[in-house]
């Protein structure tokens, strides 16, 4: 059995129903529905990225977002499939700051993928990469925070 590295196991695509990862989710209705629908089909309920809870209360549910793990950009760029990039598999719960926080992304690697499979693979490390660089936006953004604004209005 191959062994999974710590973000391995980490990605919240693990949870997905296999059977559906190949669906498109986006089929009519509003956003806010789109999201109900994501969460009742992943099972997920905080950000992917920091682990924010969206359904806790209704000013966490405002912030949320479905989220391309390897944008529609990149997707264009390399020339992938659009049902692979508008599938299940490539969606994540998010919440608006880590949405925000890496919304100009230019992936590393400029490979080619043909298949369902090589676009999993380029969705995983992609989703990795993105994680990390959300994270250090959070530092720094919590950082400033505390040094220039607490002080003000703290």
């Amino acid at each position: 059995m191959e062994q999974k590295s710590p973000e391995e196991r980490n990605l919240p695509f693990s949870s997905y129903p296999k059977e559906e990862l190949r669906k498109c989710i986006w089929i009519g209705g509003s956003g806010r529905e789109y999201g109900l629908r994501f969460i009742q089909k992943t099972k997920s309920s905080c950000c992917a990225y920091c682990g924010r809870p969206i359904t806790q209360d209704y000013f966490s549910w405002l912030t949320m977002v479905i989220d391309h793990a390897v944008p529609v950009s990149v997707c264009k760029a390399l020339g992938i499939p659009m049902e692979f990039c508008r599938s299940l598999a490539n969606m994540v719960l998010a919440c608006a700051a880590c949405n925000g926080f890496d919304n100009r992304y230019k992936p590393s690697s400029k490979r080619q993928v043909s298949t369902f499979e090589e676009f999993l693979k380029l969705r995983d490390e992609v989703f990795i990469e993105r994680k990390e660089r959300i994270q250090k936006k959070h530092r720094e953004q919590e950082e400033f925070f505390e040094t220039k604004i607490a002080p003000v209005f703290g």
